[in-house]
């Protein structure tokens, strides 16, 4: 940390992940002050990890509003269309996104690392004279006079009058609030999810060979495979003229993503070279195999590992989004707790749903928290009624959001009992014209912005 953060704000920003630094940029284009703003973050510019890859129509739209898509659409790929096949590279379903033509200028989904975006969007917070305070990592709040005050691991403390907690699903600010964060349904950790897809590794890759021909970039196609054992995701991460910008690479890159039944125990926390070839040869398509028995034409060898890393899978959603922290005495008003991202809800991964949802409550967070402060009576407790209603509407989404993730979660493991009645319900929908735009619908998030 090359300078130490300020001492007070109008407004604490915990977390520069994509939602806390979306936040930021919302918050000075809609005319606070950069000055009014402190953003920090636990770790150093480069240490957090990058899971999300897609941007949906909806997304698109509202990182629009604030002057922050145009680059990341030169930077990423437009993903056309999804192949959804079986395990052996035969496609039962293909989700076109050119359905979405009529309700949006922007019909397809932008393939982009996450880390990728987080970097765009702490340029655009540098170009509006921002800057995120690293590595500082929160430890407590307690409310003061007229806002409140959060202590860092490092001793030092900020006190503001509104506290944006993005940071992330073990969210601390959360957690020191008093926010409770359970899955919707009640079910604990181990049980909310599907036990063969709840433990996903995701890489960023390289393999000895070109895969355009199954994988093209434009028109640009993806694939998610689902046999029995799981399913296996692949799609090219971005143009060959954007990948040097993550990892100095000088060749096509590859996100491939597979789950790993619980029953096969732990996988590594950040497996290599050798594990991700012996799991893509186990349950990945056969066009991506190394073993000349299930790819006899061309066996394909994972070259290179830039990035991997495994983790669990399940839903939550904290009991509110508000809290209004007051001090013990009548004079001690305290602050306003909001949150937004991982710290407010987090869903299984299919779908690309959580990033997404996160970064339109972002957006609209910082248009909100900014109408509340323009406002005359900013300081009046009946005015904080416009941040309720905001958290409130936000939290009946992420609600929504919840469901419609674990229901594709359920249409991924029917797709894996290729002789269950769901199956064939399945297969048969997926050849239907209205399901297959339905499905597009949902996942580009337009009906629930």
């Amino acid at each position: 940390m090359s300078q130490p953060p300020p001492t007070q704000a109008k407004i604490l920003i915990v977390g520069a992940g994509p939602t806390g630094l979306a936040t930021a940029v919302s918050l000075i284009k809609h005319g606070i002050a950069v000055h009014d703003i402190v953003v920090v973050d636990s770790v150093l510019s480069g240490q957090n990890t990058s899971r999300a890859v897609v941007i949906h129509s909806a997304t698109i739209e509202a990182l629009e509003s604030i002057g922050c898509f145009a680059k990341l659409d030169a930077a990423g790929i437009r993903m056309q269309e999804m192949r959804v096949q079986d395990g052996n590279g035969s496609p039962f379903l293909v989700n076109d996104f050119s359905s979405l033509h009529p309700y949006t200028k922007f019909p397809y989904a932008c393939i982009i690392s996450q880390a990728h975006t987080e970097l765009e969007l702490n340029r655009e917070l540098e170009a509006l004279g921002g800057q995120v305070f690293r590595p500082l990592k929160a430890v407590g709040m307690k409310p003061v006079g007229n806002g409140l005050q959060v202590s860092f691991e490092t001793g030092q403390i900020i006190t503001a009058q509104y506290v944006i907690a993005a940071d992330g699903a073990r969210s601390v600010i959360r957690s020191v609030a008093g926010i409770s964060f359970v899955d919707p349904q009640g079910l604990d950790r181990e049980k909310s999810g599907d036990p063969r897809i709840s433990q996903i590794i995701l890489a960023d890759i390289t393999f000895d060979s070109s895969l355009d021909h199954i994988f093209p970039v434009d028109p640009y196609t993806g694939a998610l495979s689902i046999c029995p054992d799981g399913l296996f995701l692949t799609f090219p991460l971005a143009h060959p003229k954007v990948q040097s910008t993550l990892y100095g690479a000088t060749e096509p890159i590859y996100r491939i993503g597979f789950s790993v039944h619980l029953t096969k125990g732990e996988a590594p926390s950040h497996p290599g070279l050798e594990v991700l070839q012996k799991y893509v040869d186990g349950h990945g398509p056969p066009v991506l195999s190394s073993d000349p028995s299930r790819n006899p034409n061309k066996p394909v060898h994972l070259k290179k590992v830039y990035w991997s890393t495994r983790f669990r899978t399940h839903s939550a959603i904290a009991d509110t989004f508000f809290r209004r922290i007051r001090g013990d005495t009548e004079q001690e008003n305290g602050g306003v707790v909001m949150l937004v991202g991982d710290a407010a809800h987090i869903h299984p991964p299919i779908g690309g749903q959580g990033m997404n949802l996160g970064l339109r409550d972002a957006i609209g967070l910082g248009a909100t928290v900014a109408k509340h402060i323009q406002s005359k009576d900013a300081n009046n407790d009946s005015n904080l009624q416009m941040l309720q209603d905001f958290a409130k509407e936000r939290h009946e989404k992420a609600s929504k959001q919840i469901v419609m993730t674990k229901r594709f979660a359920w249409f991924v493991g029917s797709l894996m009992n290729p002789w269950s009645i769901p199956y064939w319900v399945v297969y048969v929908m997926g050849n239907i014209s209205f399901f297959k735009k339905m499905l597009v619908w949902q996942l580009s998030g337009l009906g629930n912005r």
